[in-house]
Order: C-alpha cells, then structure tokens, then sequence
C-alpha cells in the first residue's frame, strides 16, 4: 500500500506496556522500537521502577523522545462531584499535580472526569465549579487539560462545552473507550475539532476495553484517522496497549502479576508496526 500523506506522522507510546522494567530502560526500547513521543502517569505509584515523576520529562528527552502528554491519577475521582473535604482536597490535589506537571516541562494532562459514567446523585454544580478551579490553576501554568471520554460521551461533551470559555480545557480522545461505548462513529472528534489535545490509541471488540494493539480488535481504523485528520490536533498517535492483562484482577491490592512470556523488544515493535500501519506506513511482513 502506497503512504498515505497525513496530517498526523508520529507514534508514541505509554510507558507501561505491560513489561516491569527500569524507566530509563524502557524508554531506550521505545526509542529503538521506532516511538517518537511518550504518556507518562503523573504519581508516586510506581516510583520503584520509574523514578522521580518530575525528572521524567528530561530523561525522555536524553532518550531522544518527547514527553507529550502525562496522565493524573483517577482512583476516587467521583469524589469531585459530591460536597465535602475529600472532594476538596482531590480538586487541589489536581490543580497541584497540573502545576507540578508543567514545572517539569509537561504541555499536556490528561483527566478522568469519573470513573465510568457520572456517578448517581453527582452534583454537575459542585463538579464544574471544581473543574474550573484546576483549569484556572493550568492556565495559570501553562497546562493543557484534556478531559477523557469514558462511557458516556454526552456527559464528556456537556463537560468540555461548559468549560468552553477555558483555553485549557479540551478533550483526550481514547479509540477504545470510545468503541466500547459508540463503536464506530467518531462524532467526538467532529464535535471538538479544534479542543483535542491528546489521543489515546487502543484497539478492543467492542464489548469491553481490553487495551489491545490496534487491528487486534473490531475499531474501524480508517474510519478513526480520517475522522482525526479533520480535527486540528497535531501530536501523535498515543498508544495507550499492553500486553493482555485481566485488568479486573490488576486493580486488585493482592494481585501478582506475571510478565509476559515474550521479550519487550518483541512486544514493542509488533506495537509500533500497529500504529505505523493507521498511518499508511509500509511495512514488510
């Protein structure tokens, strides 16, 4: 298949794509897998393996890859919507993270605004007065905030336009969310073409997210790139796969994990050839 010219030329990855590994490791395998750019996850949760959150913008750079975007934590996130000290305390924990984040040298985070859908007798007032509270604090950072649709659209919608009036608010769109919940229509792009600021990239069957390499599952990937391509965003195409996990049993305290049975070298370039291929790149069998 000839290359297709596109708007959108670069592929980039998680860090956590299913492999246990020293940061600056893993990021050496991406960049030699043929990544451009990295998400990264903006907590203390894994600093065993990965460091200092705060130095992981100019270690990718020494590695030759640019940190596009980071991810806050979203454990106990319905807590924005609902009155009280826990929801207050996460809205500053937010706000705080966002200007951490930027002091680093991040441009972009990304926000689960719940955790599946609202969370019933959430409270969009309280909610939105919160939201504007960390989207004043990332504007006065420097920080984008792209608020990631999860299984409910029109919720994710109602967000973004109400925070309209912040430069700093837009959307992350995620392929795999998005499929569980739309299948193949990418009328978000469409809705908010020039407030997309990030793009996760997973592939699932359309029944639950399964975090798979993209052509692994039922997403209608030209559908999705054309969609994308009329949209202004710019970056890249953010893979946000691993190795296939039971991610119920992953978010369990006494969970042990298994690394997978193949080499990360393996896995990540099986990973980069996925994403390359959305672009029309050629590749040899």
């Amino acid at each position: 298949m000839p290359d297709q010219q596109t708007k959108l030329k670069r592929c980039g990855t998680y860090t956590w794509f299913g492999f246990t590994l020293p940061f600056e490791r893993k990021l050496a395998l991406i960049a030699e897998a043929g990544f451009q750019t990295i998400c990264t996850w903006w907590d203390d949760t894994f600093a065993g393996t990965d460091g200092r959150k705060e130095e992981h913008f100019r270690l990718a750079e020494r590695a030759g890859l640019f940190l596009e975007h980071t991810h806050l934590p979203y454990f106990g996130c319905d807590a924005l919507w609902f009155p009280g000290e826990e929801g207050d305390a996460l809205c500053a924990r937010y706000a705080q993270s966002a200007a951490q984040a930027a002091d680093a040298g991040i441009k972009t985070a990304v926000l689960h605004p719940f955790g599946k859908y609202v969370p019933e007798n959430g409270n969009w007032s309280i909610y939105l007065s919160r939201m504007r509270r960390i989207a004043e604090r990332c504007e006065q950072s420097g920080i984008r905030l792209a608020v990631e649709n999860l299984a409910d659209n029109e919720a994710l919608a109602r967000i973004v336009d109400a925070l309209a009036d912040s430069p700093a608010v837009g959307v992350c769109f995620d392929t795999g969310h998005n499929h569980v919940t739309a299948g193949n229509d990418f009328s978000l792009l469409s809705r908010f073409p020039d407030r997309i600021f990030a793009l996760h990239v997973h592939d699932n069957s359309g029944l639950r997210d399964e975090h798979l390499l993209p052509y692994e599952g039922t997403v209608d990937w030209a559908a999705f790139l054309a969609a994308a391509e009329r949209t202004e965003f710019g970056g890249s195409l953010m893979l946000e796969a691993c190795w296939p996990v039971d991610w119920d049993k992953l978010n369990e305290p006494d969970y042990e994990y298994e690394e997978p049975p193949i080499p990360p070298e393996e896995y990540l370039a099986r990973a980069r050839k996925s994403c390359g291929r959305i672009l029309g790149e050629r590749t040899e069998d």
